[in-house]
């Protein structure tokens, strides 16, 4: 099966699961930070004022990386596609009959096990909607709809909102054979297609249609995973100042949003800036490094867990404190996810793994025996 040449490759990229980790952290600070009044109407606003000061400086700067959870979710897309994609253009190829189910435990066992802990939490502190609280920290006011949300094709309501993003997550996986086709085919056309693909999220963005900014966005990850060698490469020759000058245009085009509020493409923008900030993490020796600090590796691992089970605390934070201050319920709820994750992954998503690979090493082992049986 070539299992030691696939752990050589995927050793190389490491240091991506210390981005996710980071990128995990980032969307539980957001969460922490909508609890407040003031910065859930500057993020809703699109803009337009007046805002305190504080609230300008936290959301309009580039302070707001700090808690760029929708920005956090990008980088999320395009991980999935490259990593995603990486076991098939490699040479070891797993088995597409294997890969369905592995794929569907992977994910669903850990979002129905998130669930039942978020209406858990639900029932402990309940969720009443106060005209003190943000926007945001209300909309948990709700009949959560557990079994609804346990589909995640048709999004998620307010009992687990970041299952949104399971919606797409799912779609992908379903359709990533069609996205290697399409790589493959103009994988020498591949700069072109990438332009393509942030035209597409542009378009997205302007009509208001989720399905042409989210899909692209695996796609430029899969494109990414097609022409890894090519893009490292390019970073090999790179100077510690053209990095430090990419990394920089990178961080500011994750938070165009919030730095150009009135153009219509920062969704693309933002998209352009993941790109650029996934190519340093595998292709720049010092975001490398950053990437497989032990525990910053140690976050990423769990960031699965850390995404699915995080807001549910820190909706019950805030309601149980009947507090709106986001430093505070940051200082409660960070610690409390971060346990909690780490129980989460040991208990649910760990187990998940094990099983999903148990299931498709059996439906592989059983493939190669019918194509044995077949050749004798």
């Amino acid at each position: 099966m070539g299992d030691s040449n696939e752990t050589r490759t995927t050793a190389r990229y490491t240091s991506l699961d210390g981005l996710r980790g980071l990128a995990a952290l980032v969307v539980l600070i957001h969460h922490c930070f909508l609890v407040s009044p003031q910065l859930s109407a500057a993020v809703d606003s699109n803009g337009t004022g007046p805002f305190e000061p504080w609230v300008w400086w936290t959301t309009f700067t580039p302070l707001h990386l700090v808690w760029a959870g929708q920005e956090a979710v990008y980088v999320f897309f395009i991980l999935s596609g490259f990593v995603l994609t990486l076991p098939f253009v490699q040479a070891s190829r797993p088995n597409w009959a294997a890969y369905y189910p592995k794929r569907i435990v992977r994910i669903y066992l850990p979002v129905w096990a998130s669930l039942l802990f978020a209406l858990l939490m639900a029932w402990t502190v309940p969720r009443v909607a106060s005209a003190e609280f943000s926007s945001w920290l209300n909309l948990h006011d709700e009949t959560p709809n557990a079994v609804a949300d346990a589909f995640l094709l048709r999004g998620a309501g307010a009992l687990n909102s970041p299952l949104w993003s399971l919606q797409w997550e799912i779609l992908f996986s379903l359709i990533l054979p069609l996205y290697l086709i399409a790589a493959l085919r103009i994988r020498r056309a591949w700069i072109p297609g990438l332009a393509g693909l942030l035209v597409l999220i542009a378009v997205g963005n302007m009509m208001y249609t989720a399905l042409p900014v989210y899909l692209p966005m695996f796609g430029i990850g899969v494109l990414l995973a097609v022409r890894r060698d090519v893009v490292k490469g390019w970073g090999s020759k790179l100077g510690a100042w053209a990095w430090m000058g990419l990394l920089t245009a990178s961080l500011v085009l994750l938070c165009s949003r919030w730095l150009f509020v009135q153009l219509p493409v920062v969704i693309s923008m933002a998209s352009l800036g993941g790109v650029i900030l996934i190519f340093a993490f595998i292709a720049w020796q010092p975001t490398i490094a950053l990437g497989n600090n032990s525990l910053v590796r140690w976050l990423g691992v769990r960031s699965f867990s850390l995404y699915l089970i995080h807001e549910p605390i820190v909706v019950s934070v805030a309601f149980s404190l009947h507090e709106t201050n986001p430093i505070q319920i940051a200082l409660v709820a960070v610690p409390f996810s971060l346990l909690a994750a780490e129980v989460f992954f040991r208990l649910v998503e760990k187990p998940s793994h094990r099983l999903s690979r148990f299931i498709g090493r059996n439906i592989a082992g059983r493939g190669r025996r019918r194509d044995e049986a077949s050749i004798a």
